[in-house]
């Protein structure tokens, strides 16, 4: 296998590993929070999901 290769697969397990882990703490944080807070982060990560937002480092960029 190719170190390109192995690059890939090694940085998609990692994706896989912050999904799960994003998705953990989205299943805590929905328990703590109203119908509406859970509400708007559900819609909040379906805007994420459609590309909708940009990141952090991206917007500091732009201010800079």
């Amino acid at each position: 296998m190719s170190k390109t290769s192995q690059l890939l697969k090694d940085i998609q397990g990692e994706l896989k590993l912050i999904r799960r882990r994003l998705e953990a703490i989205e299943d805590a944080l929905s328990e703590e929070m109203s119908a509406d807070d859970a509400e708007a982060l559900r819609e909040a990560m379906e805007e994420h999901k459609r590309g909708e937002t940009i990141s952090l480092g991206e917007t500091a960029r732009r201010l800079t």
